[in-house]
């Protein structure tokens, strides 16, 4: 018999070998399936040359913030060495025996410099301060590798430069005033003022022979406030920075933008800090997208993705210009700057006055007139604002369509306003005619089933044509497949009553087997059509009044040729003077006293520009006919 002490022993020998194993197990495990159990977190130490409320540092700390989000296990401590307000060695050596103290016994894996003084301080103190962290710095306009090589930190530097746009908005500037005389440079006499000066003053002897600089280093905001008070076509100004006065007085952003904004001269800056504070533009540099950049840089720091002394120039630029400013100095970037945007752009009558126009939306039976009144407004707005459309003129063809869209998308979402508030009560309407018909003592009689039909037929009549105005108002999101004929049928119907009460006898003619299907903006081609239908009904309607025609005639042919879909819209108005013949496309082009001269040329605009077709006009025996030609879809 097997003694029990044996099979006691036995038997826990066996439990702790499996004991072990399943351990071991779950220690591999986790090795392989729960990394996150043995992640380091990283700690980043950002010292700020600033103080807190500091516009362009804190833009900065913003950008890297934005991409921090994503990466939990980064925690950061920043310190505020206020340097635009004191920046003495005194105090710098204050400041290097407190954070020696705050310091003490802290780790971390990456240091970051936020502009020059954070950097020029590490650099100086790194030894007394650190130990082996590496160095990142951001928004340095120079870097010179011997400063930290008599440090020796050259295995342990990265850095991102600020370069602003000097260089190119000097000549921007030329370009966009011909007649300039006299540019001022305004630049503070601070070390950051230092570090842009060469590149200030080698674009300064590029142009100095074509007009004259005044550089400007040394004033307060009063004198120059003084000094840009008068309105001079041939002056401008091109602002770089102006923190501190002659005498060593800090100003806010908010005092340095109201300067800007009283300037009587046009205010060119080179970041987006006073852009839609008073400043007329230029080409900027995005200040949140400097954090950004260095955020995403600390990130491969950590990564060790980059070798030491990696040094990156950021170029990244936006071209902004502000609507008002370009209004009062009628300057207009499309010279000398192909893509841009525009900032400040005033209110449309519908943002000013939505609260009221949704109020009378639902309470006015009315909402036709206060419709046409918008519309009217919108009208008048564009004929009147000269400025605006002499940047239309001068913008390129894709700009134009999408102006063209955001009309009409607005005259749209009035529309739809509307149509939302129509509908309910045309429901209520049918609603209320059959309970009233149904529920009396004759609801069997035929009069009133005959009355609820025509009213039933009157209701479905009027809830069509608000889709089917709703729908064509509307334009284009993306290119699609439609039918030519069923575009041009719907865009007829729409307006049929007024074609009918000018006596104008319409017809569209289809070739057998033709091939009808391409590919385009829908919406847009109708609009297309609708221009050129009106034309010929405003023509006809001028003929028939000199009795020189008793009815008007309009006829559409669609028909194919060389794999193509052409139409020919004819008329019997009389034609086209042959000298305005050649004109006819051009913007702002008109034959009639009130018109604005924009149909005709938005319809080439989108058959040859959106769609890839081809529009043409001549004249016939009886009037005059355009031709569009489209690629269809085989």
């Amino acid at each position: 018999m097997e003694n029990p002490l044996h099979v006691c022993y036995n038997r826990c020998k066996k439990e702790t070998i499996s004991m072990k194993k399943f351990v071991l197990f779950l220690m591999v495990f986790s090795f392989f399936y729960t990394p996150s159990l043995f992640a380091h977190d990283k700690k980043i130490l950002i010292i700020n040359s600033y103080h807190r409320g500091f516009q362009w540092s804190d833009d900065v700390l913003v950008g890297m913030e934005e991409v921090f989000y994503n990466h939990p296990e980064i925690t950061t401590n920043i310190l505020y060495m206020d340097s635009k307000r004191i920046s003495s060695e005194e105090y710098y050596a204050k400041l290097r025996e407190l954070y020696k103290l705050q310091l003490r016994n802290h780790q971390y894996d990456l240091i970051v410099a936020v502009d020059k003084f954070a950097y020029d301080f590490i650099v100086k103190y790194y030894h007394e301060l650190f130990t082996t962290e590496p160095v990142l710095f951001t928004g340095l306009e120079q870097f010179e590798i011997e400063d930290i090589q008599k440090e020796g930190l050259e295995d342990r530097v990265y850095g991102i430069l600020e370069r602003r746009a000097i260089p190119e908005t000097i000549p921007m500037i030329a370009k966009m005033m011909p007649s300039l005389k006299k540019l001022y440079i305004i630049n503070d006499a601070s070390a950051n003022g230092d570090d842009s000066e060469p590149f200030i003053r080698q674009a300064m002897s590029e142009h100095n022979s074509e007009f004259e600089i005044e550089y400007i280093r040394s004033s307060t905001l009063e004198e120059l406030e003084e000094r840009f008070s008068k309105p001079n076509k041939e002056e401008a100004v091109f602002f770089i920075r102006f923190y501190n006065d002659k005498y060593g007085n800090l100003y806010k952003n908010s005092q340095i933008a109201s300067m800007i904004n009283k300037s009587a001269l046009p205010v060119f800056i080179t970041d987006t800090l006073f852009i839609e504070k008073g400043a007329f533009g230029g080409k900027l540099v995005p200040v949140k997208s400097v954090g950004r950049i260095t955020g995403e840089m600390v990130i491969d720091v950590l990564d060790k993705k980059l070798q030491p002394l990696h040094v990156k120039t950021l170029i990244e630029y936006h071209y902004q210009f502000d609507v008002q400013k370009i209004q009062q100095f009628g300057l207009y970037p499309n010279a000398s700057v192909k893509a841009f945007e525009l900032v400040n752009a005033p209110l449309t009558f519908f943002d000013k006055h939505r609260k009221f126009v949704d109020a009378v939306f639902l309470i006015s039976p009315f909402l036709l007139f206060l419709v046409l009144g918008i519309i009217h407004n919108i009208y008048m707005r564009i004929r009147s604002e000269k400025e605006l459309k002499a940047i239309e003129l001068q913008k390129n063809k894709h700009q134009q369509f999408i102006i063209q869209q955001s009309k009409l998308a607005e005259i749209g979402e009035i529309f739809s306003s509307i149509a939302h508030q129509w509908k309910n009560p045309l429901v209520e309407i049918a609603t209320i005619a059959q309970e009233h018909v149904y529920s009396s003592a004759d609801q069997g009689d035929e009069q009133s089933n005959e009355y609820v039909n025509a009213i039933m037929v009157q209701v479905r009549y009027m809830t069509d044509t608000i889709n089917d105005f709703q729908k064509f108002i509307m334009p284009s999101t993306q290119r699609t497949v439609f039918d030519v004929n069923e575009a041009i049928e719907t865009m007829m119907k729409i307006i049929s009553h007024n074609i009918k009460y000018n006596y104008i006898d319409v017809s569209i003619d289809v070739s057998h087997a033709t091939n009808v299907m391409v590919s385009g903006y829908k919406n847009e081609f109708m609009q297309t059509l609708l221009n050129i239908v009106n034309n010929a009904k405003d023509q006809i309607k001028e003929t028939r009044e000199n009795k020189q025609i008793k009815r008007g005639i309009i006829s559409i042919r669609i028909y194919n040729h060389s794999k193509k879909v052409i139409i020919d819209i004819k008329d019997n108005g009389g034609g086209i003077p042959i000298d305005k013949l050649p004109n006819i496309f051009d913007a702002y082009y008109t034959t009639k006293e009130s018109g604005h001269g924009i149909g005709l040329y938005m319809s080439k605009l989108i058959i040859e520009d959106k769609m890839g077709g081809k529009i043409r006009v001549s004249n016939t025996l009886e009037g005059a006919c355009f031709s569009i030609t489209l690629g269809n879809i085989s």
